[in-house]
């Protein structure tokens, strides 16, 4: 069976709803009410507390996971201050196998950050010039807190880039893969 992206997007969330009901907290799917809801894809609920939070999804087959934000051609993201409003889980399913997922959260402000950054290094850095408004990915890599290192060949040059997420000390936990605590902090 052929697996669109509509269908891997339902599945990545899908499998976050259910890694937060595990957790004990009740979850909404916006997009089952609205056709693609622009700025979250789960509302998550803490029955004790009564806060919730929304929550987007984005769902990749490849290590490069877009993020649905098209770029300016001077770096700039329109709307990015307004779009993203509060944590993102991305899921990383391999094509070879869909069941080994990786779920990588990030706070609002780790997402802002790492997508303005990488962002600007690859519209400003890069020793080429754009012809069309870029489609903005995140690499595994930088979920990872991994910097990317710089690479010349005769197609183009670019240096290193430095990730926002590599300097984050979090006292032997992974910057994000598995921090689900991110977003139940939000919920106590």
């Amino acid at each position: 069976m052929k697996k669109d992206n509509t269908r891997i997007c339902a599945i990545g969330e899908t499998a976050v709803a259910l890694e937060l009901l595990k957790k004990g907290f009740d979850v909404i799917n916006i997009n089952s009410s609205f056709q693609n809801y622009k700025n979250a894809d789960l509302v998550c609920m803490n029955p004790e507390t009564g806060k919730s939070v929304m929550i987007q999804v984005k769902t990749g087959t490849t290590h490069n996971i877009l993020t649905g934000f098209t770029s300016e051609l001077d770096g700039t993201i329109p709307n990015i201050d307004t779009s993203i409003i509060g944590p993102w889980v991305f899921v990383y399913m391999p094509k070879e196998n869909y069941s080994e997922m990786k779920f990588y959260i990030l706070s609002k402000d780790e997402v802002k950050k790492l997508i303005v950054s990488s962002n600007l290094w690859y519209v400003k850095d890069w020793n080429r010039t754009l012809t069309c408004k870029p489609i903005v990915g995140v690499f595994t890599e930088w979920l990872e807190g991994k910097n990317q290192p710089g690479k010349s060949s005769l197609k183009y040059t670019y240096p290193e880039y430095q990730n926002p997420l590599a300097s984050q000390s979090q006292n032997g936990l992974k910057i994000a893969e598995e921090r689900w605590d991110k977003i139940e902090d939000l919920l106590k």
